[in-house]
């Protein structure tokens, strides 16, 4: 375990020698348009295989300065149009123009995706599963949380605050998250719990959502067992952007009268709103950054359900050679909220309830308190030459936890709640020996340090550390011009709290063949695993759910068995579709559930089941009537058997099923619609049930979102209906989900 933590600073020796600079460079620059001759603004226009690019500006033209001499393949791409590309040498003190001419395609096949490999690469050439969320998608449903966002990926289920990809995590009480949170290719997860900070992303300037689906260990770790969301920041723009929200709505009174006689707010409207801005610009060819603000206040449609929430986020580039970038993001958090854990049963969902394990104590069903998020986000990358660069990053995410009383609605000393910390940092080397070959390696070390007064070390304190470190390895090969293999493999070593240390290997392997320009099959193998949350692990209380702690949790490991195909098919000259289409098998071990101990009279984390997921996944895009109107479906079978009791697996629905709808109705009108359906689970079995009344009480959801917008030049006017058929559901145990509410939402981009 010490060599691991020894390698990174050799490695960072090893590359002093790249420090210097070319004497002569030269310059690259020229203009994108279609094939009409129309200039194309916002195409990309990067250096294969470097870390060097930049955007097209309003007439199409882009310039890329100070090059090293030597032979570059010069890229253009944009969505919607076939990726182009230009071989040339460049001299010392040599100025090349490269033009370019794209040509509409079906959708998405030039989209360049980062999370599956770990660099840039196109969308239909990944050999796995990968779901991308736009800008506009992330736009048009006024999405200001993750989880608002993965709602509406194929294959992907929210429950309350927990993300469940292909069935990988059923419920687990937000104890723990089996999918693996990156903002910008960093780990951000939560210290205490290993939880996802829905809240805590700039909405305002992500570029796109990245959904890797299934075991991503061996290029991240910990954490990536079903799967790895990667939030992706905008670039900086060559022309300075500015760009204000306002949204504000309320959420209906609620239907039945048997709930609005236990509390006097579900007779009325209750409102919600809340504001953005977003500043971004470049100050000359050096330095860039942006800066983003977000503020929330929700009087939620449960009795205890308030939130009060202000957010800011701010990134600065600087280059201050063509070779060399050092770029910092920072943000901060402070929410108010009342935490409404489970329902006094289903004739009062309104109302939080309380276990019959303690009568009288306060309610237990809520737990109000007061978080503040900082996160702090470095890196710099150092081009060496046109084949080889590295990245060097590091990483800080800190939580404090302060409880609300109850009585006074004082916040309380953070000695009766939570601090902690994740920090860390890594090395990453990207080398291209030759054209269809990469290498990607490199070596992580973290730790986590938390004081919790939820949480009792096997020291007897109240400090949790788990200590890691990796060394990771990729191999990329383009064995002929259709065939791409993909190797990887990774090591991890974790320290629990000085009790025991634990290592896993991770290996994957995958191939993509292109069959033409249209079809793309692929086949993946690869493991995942998770070392226990802190929570699971340690958490020994009684305030509220009576948890005692389990010093002996074991990882949970998964295998992964994926084939699947992608194909386009044009409709008409510029339109067509997309399908994605996989088969998967999936295998668990040791997964970790919460189970009432009899003879302690309280919950505790336990390694308890075996388990297999296996299934179908397929998903269509389609542009109809020269993309005036854009259509997606998705539809996902899982059949998951617990094989420890032989009986299906707990909360995981057997169909989901997707529906959205876009249409540019007349001139700048513009309408949609999405539907979301998730079948009942085949089995609600957990012994929350049988102290919380009606806590296995779950149905189909089935909800109806619509939506109605004018777009006129840089200004966008919207009115949302979320949930508009006022159907009742819920997504995680004794927890209604929120009832039909409007939405009035205002922006202006400057």
């Amino acid at each position: 375990m010490t060599s691991v933590f020894r390698i990174l600073p050799l490695l960072l020796l090893a590359c002093g020698f790249a420090s210097g600079a070319w004497a002569q460079t030269g310059v690259i620059h020229g203009a994108v348009r279609d094939d009409g001759g129309i200039p194309l603004p916002g195409v990309n226009v990067t250096l294969a295989g470097t870390t060097r690019g930049t955007a097209t500006d309003a007439e199409g033209r882009y310039r890329l300065t100070r090059l090293p001499p030597g032979t570059y393949t010069v890229a253009a791409s944009a969505v919607g149009f076939r990726r182009e590309e230009r071989r040339v040498s460049l001299a010392p003190g040599d100025t090349l123009t490269v033009d370019f001419t794209l040509h509409e395609v079906v959708l998405r096949s030039g989209e360049v995706v980062v999370t599956a490999t770990r660099r840039g690469q196109l969308a239909s050439t990944v050999p796995a599963s990968l779901t991308t969320l736009t800008p506009r998608e992330l736009d048009v449903r006024n999405v200001v949380a993750l989880d608002d966002a993965l709602r509406f990926v194929p294959g992907v289920q929210v429950q309350g605050n927990q993300v469940n990809v292909r069935g990988s995590s059923g419920f687990a009480y937000n104890t723990g998250s089996r999918v693996l949170l990156l903002l910008d290719g960093v780990p951000l997860l939560s210290p205490d719990t290993d939880g996802m900070p829905f809240d805590a992303l700039p909405f305002a300037r992500i570029e796109r959502v990245e959904v890797l689906k299934g075991p991503g260990s061996a290029l991240y770790g910990s954490g990536a067992l079903g799967g790895v969301v990667n939030v992706i920041t905008k670039p900086y723009p060559d022309a300075p952007e500015t760009s204000v929200r306002l949204f504000g709505g309320i959420y209906e009174p609620v239907r039945y009268a048997v709930w609005r006689a236990q509390w006097d707010g579900a007779s009325k409207a209750r409102p919600f709103g809340g504001a953005a801005f977003s500043h971004a610009r470049r100050f000359g060819e050096k330095l860039g950054m942006w800066v983003n603000l977000a503020y929330r206040a929700d009087a939620g449609y449960l009795h205890f359900g308030k939130l009060w929430l202000f957010q800011g986020y701010a990134k600065v580039g600087w280059r201050p050679r063509p070779t060399l970038r050092l770029e910092v993001l920072g943000g901060m958090l402070a929410r108010k909220k009342d935490n409404f854990l489970f329902w006094n049963g289903g004739r009062d969902a309104l109302n939080p309830g309380n276990l019959s394990l303690n009568p009288d104590a306060s309610p237990a069903g809520t737990n109000d308190a007061f978080n503040n998020q900082f996160s702090l986000l470095p890196s710099f990358t150092h081009l060496v030459s046109p084949t080889l660069f590295y990245t060097l990053k590091a990483r800080l995410f800190a939580v404090l936890i302060r409880p609300i009383d109850d009585r006074t609605g004082r916040i309380k000393p953070v000695s009766d709640g939570t601090l902690g910390f994740r920090y860390g940092g890594e090395a990453q080397f990207n080398w291209q020996p030759r054209t269809g070959r990469n290498l990607t390696f490199g070596v992580s070390a973290d730790a986590n340090a938390t004081r919790s007064s939820f949480f009792v070390t096997n020291d007897g304190d109240e400090i949790g550390g788990q200590p890691e470190g990796a060394v990771f390895a990729q191999w990329e090969h383009a064995a002929t011009d259709h065939l791409r293999l993909v190797a990887g493999l990774r090591f991890d070593g974790y320290r629990i709290d000085a009790a025991e240390t634990v290592t896993r290997l991770s290996p994957k392997l995958s191939a993509a063949w292109t069959l033409g320009r249209r079809l793309t099959v692929r086949a993946a193998f690869g493991q995942g695993f998770r070392v226990p949350s802190l929570a699971e692990r340690f958490t020994d209380n009684r305030d509220f759910v009576p948890i005692v702690r389990n010093l002996t949790l074991h990882p949970e490991t998964s295998t992964s068995v994926e084939t699947g195909l992608r194909a386009l098919f044009p409709l008409a000259s510029t339109t067509g579709a997309q399908l994605d289409l996989a088969l998967f098998w999936n295998a668990y071990e040791n997964l970790i559930e919460p189970k009432f101990i009899a003879d302690r009279r309280a919950f505790q984390f336990v390694n308890l089941t075996r388990a297999r997921i296996r299934g179908l996944e397929a998903s269509v895009d389609a542009g109809l009537a020269d993309e005036r109107v854009r259509v997606r479906l998705g539809y996902t079978f899982l059949d998951a058997e617990d094989l420890t009791e032989h009986l299906p697996l707990p909360f995981r629905p057997r169909h989901l099923f997707l529906a959205s709808f876009d249409a540019r109705v007349a001139g700048p009108v513009e309408a949609g619609l999405d539907f979301r359906f998730a079948s009942r689970p085949e089995r609600v079995d957990s012994d929350f049930t049988r102290f919380v009344p009606d806590a296995d009480r779950l149905v189909d959801t089935r909800v109806l979102d619509l939506r109605l917008g004018v777009r006129r030049g840089g200004l966008h006017a919207a009115l949302l209906i979320k949930n508009a058929l006022e159907y009742y559901y819920l997504e995680r145990p004794a927890y209604l989900a929120p009832p039909r509410h409007f939405i009035l939402r205002l922006q202006a981009d400057l």
